[in-house]
């Protein structure tokens, strides 16, 4: 039996309401708590910790804004 979590917060870039299951969403640390980040926040990051440094793109996991249908 599998089983999928679903959470409603905010991001902590833009302070937009999402769903997202919490164990897969992106995050940052704030004050030593994992804040979940949206899919724009999560591109504006990369872009600017990753990809503008030459590292490749943290990838996005396949479940982290909704179940992946098999």
């Amino acid at each position: 039996m599998s089983g999928y979590m679903i959470v409603h917060g905010s991001c902590v870039g833009c302070n937009a309401f999402i769903a997202f299951n919490p164990e897969w969403v992106p995050s940052i640390r704030v004050n030593n708590k994992r804040e979940p980040l949206c899919r724009a926040c999560h591109s504006k990051w990369n872009e600017i910790h990753r990809t503008s440094k030459g590292l490749k793109p943290v990838a996005l996991h396949p479940q982290a804004y909704k179940p992946e249908v098999t």
